[in-house]
């Protein structure tokens, strides 16, 4: 559909942000108005209490309107990423951001200069600065990596240009690329990133196999375009891990949450160690279907015959709120609220960003992107997204601004929390075996596409990150290469893998977020752990797991975690999911063979 033909109250309501395009302008203006009167506190930021407290409210009055006016401009933007509107108020923000990230790139060098100690001693001075205890903390835990200030300032000068990857791939994935329509019955269906699943769910196996080609056909297409993007991508985090001093642009990301190189290890050691529970799904789902060619366009089709539920937005809503609450009363009422509110844009719209996401800024609601058809996979999409939402919800309810965010470590234990609560709900409440053995199928597949899928693509990242810095070319065909075998050895020799498959990754947006992938899995597995305490422990148990909600980054994200219950700093807590996941592949293969 076109967006104008969508009923308003399944959009989001940006209004509530600016009630109009120049408030956003405006907004953009004040905040790069502050960013000139905080270069006024230049070599005078720690001099004393009173500087040091005055210079920090400024920064945060700045930071606040120019990350509200950010995600109204990406918002928008995201409506309909061919709008050239909203295209150029998306570059507005990445400029400005450009522009005041240059100009206060002094800001943390000068404050690194400055004695730990005597910062300490003004904190203690003032009870407004006793709060900023752990934000100093975290600050001067990252000195030895933050440059001299001439060299910050060059660094931010390029900060745009090395957003350019990012921002052309998802102009390029979202708006350029299109995709042919596919024949079925003798009609055109037409084929997108929002319908793509779906289409693979088709009962009809020689459409599914044209619907595959078709779609990794026009990616293979532009392969040698996203493999240089994305070799951009690379390098510039690469470059930037080098000038700061780690000893990889890994070691640079796990760093900023305080994490330990050696998560990300244990995860691919117990993956592989575990790797049958993959390779026996596939085999299950060979036998099942009863093929001697499996292919990648069967890996989608529910392993229950003839079970379909459509499930509109309405009910999905009433299913979320009943299954989360075992999470409590006032937890189900924010929620409520949240789709009262149109924290949600539910549609698929021509233009329209395609997958979902959560959004929002400490100043706005929650705003969470969907695009909603109708399936049961839909309703624990709103299901995690909502979690993601909450999580931010409490957050900001209950932590002040500085630590009014939380750290990518720990952004997909809440979603994934709020999806295994619809599981359990849905499972109780079944009208048949066959949905008993479709919800089966859906956990196993998650955890397939959760846990295994997004290690493999953490390991591909890993794999071609360490390329880069050992100065190797990364064309589409060696990108094919190590894709193509990743998936081998994930997916055992029941299936093909096929030239399609092997460029997958070119359709990956999350390569460009950074090594963010390997904290799906950690995240899954976390949510495990804690959606059984929530469902089969005591009181204390939920209290905790709301209280880590409400955390925010006022601790490190380890010690969030582990008073929530789960200790992710050893292979016990990944094993204890492997476990459950084994569990469940056994009583789907009864209940479907």
């Amino acid at each position: 559909m076109q967006r104008h033909e969508i009923d308003e109250n399944l959009k989001w309501d940006t209004s509530l942000i600016f009630a109009s395009d120049d408030q956003y302008y405006s907004e953009v203006k004040e905040a790069r108005e502050l960013a000139d009167k905080l270069t006024e506190y230049k070599g005078k930021i720690t001099e004393n209490a009173d500087n040091l407290l005055n210079f920090l409210k400024d920064y945060e009055k700045l930071m606040r309107k120019f990350h509200k006016a950010g995600v109204y401009g990406h918002l928008k933007s995201d409506e309909n990423t061919a709008d050239s509107t909203y295209q150029q108020m998306s570059q507005t923000t990445s400029i400005a951001g450009a522009e005041i990230s240059e100009k206060l790139s002094f800001i943390t060098p000068e404050i690194l200069a400055a004695d730990y100690e005597d910062i300490k001693k003004m904190l203690g001075e003032k009870e407004e600065l006793e709060a900023y205890d752990h934000y100093f903390e975290d600050l001067f835990r990252n000195k030895d990596h933050v440059l001299s200030e001439n060299e910050e300032k060059i660094l931010a000068s390029f900060s745009k240009l090395s957003q350019n990857p990012v921002s052309t791939y998802m102009i390029f994935s979202n708006a350029d690329m299109k995709f042919p329509a596919v024949e079925k019955d003798g009609k055109e269906v037409a084929l997108s990133d929002a319908n793509f699943t779906t289409l693979e769910e088709d009962k009809d196996r020689d459409f599914r196999r044209r619907v595959y080609e078709t779609y990794y056909g026009v990616y293979k297409q532009f392969e040698n375009t996203a493999a240089s993007l994305l070799d951009g991508e690379i390098t510039s985090h690469n470059i930037e891990s080098k000038l700061r001093k780690y000893k990889s642009a890994r070691q640079m990301s796990l760093f900023k949450n305080n994490l330990d190189e050696e998560i990300y290890d244990n995860l691919l050691e117990v993956v592989h160690e575990n790797m049958d529970i993959h390779r026996d799904y596939t085999s299950l789902r060979k036998e099942f279907l009863g093929v001697d060619d499996l292919g990648f366009h069967d890996i989608y089709v529910p392993l229950v015959k003839d079970y379909e539920r459509e499930i509109e937005f309405d009910e999905a809503r009433e299913l979320v709120l009943e299954a989360i609450k075992p999470l409590g009363e006032e937890y189900v009422e924010v929620a409520r609220k949240g789709f009262d509110q149109r924290w949600f844009d539910v549609m698929p719209n021509e233009g329209k960003r395609s997958g979902a996401y959560s959004s929002g800024s400490y100043d706005t609601q929650p705003y969470i992107l969907l695009n909603h058809t109708n399936t049961i996979g839909d309703v624990f999409t709103i299901a995690h997204e909502l979690g993601h939402s909450m999580h931010s919800y409490y957050t900001r309810k209950n932590q002040p601004y500085i630590y009014g965010s939380y750290s990518i470590f720990l952004a997909e234990i809440a979603s994934t929390t709020n999806e295994l609560l619809l599981l359990d709900y849905m499972l109780k409440n079944s009208q048949s075996e066959e949905e008993t053995a479709y919800l089966l199928n859906y956990f196993v597949n998650q955890f397939k596409s959760t846990v295994f899928r997004q290690t493999m693509f953490a390991e591909f990242e890993h794999e071609v990150n360490k390329l880069v810095a050992e100065g190797e070319p990364i064309p589409a065909a060696k990108l094919n290469q190590i894709y193509g075998d990743l998936n081998r050895d994930y997916f055992g020799g029941d299936i093909e893998v096929d030239e399609y498959i092997s460029a997958e990754w070119a359709r990956i947006p999350h390569f460009y977020m950074f090594y963010y992938v390997f904290q799906y899995a950690t995240g899954f597995m976390s949510a495990v752990a804690l959606s059984q305490k929530i469902l089969n422990g005591s009181d204390e148990d939920r209290e905790a797991y709301l209280n880590y909600l409400k955390a925010g980054e006022s601790e490190y994200p380890i010690d969030v975690l582990k008073k929530a219950g789960v200790d992710m700093t050893n292979k016990d807590a990944m094993q204890k999911a492997m476990d459950v996941a084994r569990e469940a592949l056994e009583d789907l293969r009864k209940a479907i063979i």
